[in-house]
């Protein structure tokens, strides 16, 4: 059986079995700059990607301090790119959906992922201010409503329900003149 160099067994601490030879296979096939690890803080896998780090040891050492995972990862020259669980169905092919999902160089680069994700944001952000503003146009509606009932002048402006009902001619409104009275002694 070949062996494959995309899994580090490092201190597993929590003794993980490893992901099985078949499953690392075809990582390797996927994209042999994949590389799992067991994590040192928890009962899961820590799946990175091989890359040259740009910053100094003193820097990602000071930077990550309380993240042993990620500064282990930065000490074999790797980039955390997501956790797998300990108990994780190994012959899944969502994961390879996943992983290609992820991977900018599969979608074109890192400017175009760049554009896509913009588009994104900004068709849910046109989706969130249409949801916004619907809600606000049934909020006016009711407060006018309510408004127009408060001062006496029903649901419409010159017609009672029954009359639009029956198909007649609307009735106006007389205008009388109020001058000497309150608004308390005409109600």
């Amino acid at each position: 059986m070949a062996s494959y160099p995309n899994y580090i067994v490092d201190v597993n601490r929590f003794s993980l079995a490893g992901p099985p030879q078949s499953f690392l296979g075809q990582l390797w096939a996927f994209d042999n700059s994949l590389v799992i690890v067991p994590s040192r803080q928890g009962f899961y896998y820590r799946l990175a990607q091989r890359r040259k780090l740009k910053l100094p040891n003193h820097i990602v050492n000071e930077a990550l301090w309380n993240e042993s995972d990620t500064q282990m990862l930065a000490r074999y020259s790797l980039v955390p790119v997501t956790t797998i669980l300990a108990t994780a169905n190994w012959s899944n092919p969502y994961i390879f959906v996943e992983l290609a999902n992820r991977a900018p160089w599969r979608m074109g680069g890192a400017d175009k992922v760049n554009a896509m994700l913009e588009a994104q944001d900004a068709k849910e952000e046109l989706e969130k201010r249409a949801k916004t503003d619907e809600h606000l146009d049934y909020l006016s509606k009711d407060a006018w409503k309510l408004y127009r009932k408060k001062i006496g002048l029903g649901r419409s402006w010159n017609t009672t329900p029954a009359t639009t009902k029956s198909g007649m001619r609307p009735h106006t409104r007389v205008k009388r003149d109020m001058t000497g009275f309150s608004r308390s002694d005409t109600l």
